[in-house]
């Protein structure tokens, strides 16, 4: 029961991510601006990386 139950969250959860993301009126912005997140965390990771020397 638990299991279920987690699991019907997390498809609850992926559908609502979808739903957001794909949303015919602002959705490309909404993706603009998770693409442009991803490359600033990419690249503080690369710095941080330099930093500390691996």
């Amino acid at each position: 029961m638990k299991f279920r139950f987690t699991r019907l969250m997390m498809w609850m959860g992926l559908a609502a991510a979808a739903t957001y993301l794909l949303d015919p009126e602002r959705g490309e912005q909404r993706r603009k601006g998770v693409r442009r997140r991803i490359d600033k965390m990419r690249k503080a990771g690369k710095k941080a990386k330099l930093e500390a020397g691996l």
